[in-house]
C-alpha cells in the first residue's frame, strides 16, 4: 500500500514542475524580448536625436543665409502655390467627375463600331447594334439587361442568326 501512494503522490507532484518550468521558460523568453525592444527603442531614440540635431543645423545654416524677411516671403509663397495646386486639384477632380457621368448617360458605341469608323447600323438611342462576336447574352450584359427582357424586347430576333449592324432594342 506504501508503494501505490509514493508512485502516486510523485506524479502528482510532477505537473506543478512542468508548469514551473514552462513558466520559467516563457518568463525568460519574454525578459529576452523586452530587453531587445529596450535596446531597438533606445536606437530609435538615438536617431530621432540625430536628426533633431541636424534639423536644427539645418536652421541655423538657413537662417544665417536668409533674413527673416526672405523666409517670410518664400512661407507666403509656398501658402499660395498650396492654395493653387487645391483648387487646381479640386478643378480637375469636378471635371473628371463631369466626364464620367456624361459618359455614363452617353449611349454605348455602336457595337459595329471599330475604331470609331462604323462597319454597321449605328444604334440610336435605346438601340444596340450587334457587332462581330456579339451573343444575346452578351448585348443583354452590356446593355444592363437580363437575358430575358432582352428577348421580350425583340420577340423576333434568332439567337443563333443575329447579323452585324443589326439593331435591338435595348429599352
Amino acid at each position: 500500500m506504501e508503494n501505490d501512494s509514493i508512485s502516486s503522490s510523485s506524479s502528482e507532484s510532477k505537473l506543478p514542475l512542468i508548469v514551473g518550468i514552462l513558466g520559467f521558460a516563457l518568463g525568460a523568453a519574454g525578459l529576452v524580448l523586452g530587453i531587445k525592444a529596450k535596446g531597438e527603442a533606445a536606437k530609435a531614440n538615438d536617431e530621432a536625436a540625430k536628426a533633431a540635431q541636424t534639423a536644427a543645423e539645418l536652421g541655423s545654416a538657413i537662417a544665417g543665409k536668409a533674413s527673416a524677411a526672405d523666409v517670410q516671403a518664400i512661407n507666403a509663397d509656398l501658402a499660395a502655390f498650396k492654395s493653387a495646386s487645391e483648387a487646381n486639384n479640386k478643378s480637375f477632380t469636378d471635371a473628371i467627375t463631369a466626364l464620367q457621368t456624361v459618359a455614363k448617360k452617353a449611349p454605348a458605341p455602336s457595337a459595329g463600331d471599330k475604331g470609331g469608323k462604323a462597319t454597321g447600323g449605328v444604334a440610336g438611342p435605346g438601340e444596340y447594334a450587334v457587332a462581330k462576336g456579339d451573343t444575346l447574352g452578351g448585348i443583354a450584359k452590356k446593355a444592363g439587361l437580363s437575358l430575358k427582357a432582352l428577348q421580350e424586347l425583340n420577340p423576333g430576333v434568332n439567337a443563333n442568326r443575329l447579323q452585324i449592324g443589326q439593331k435591338l432594342k435595348t429599352k
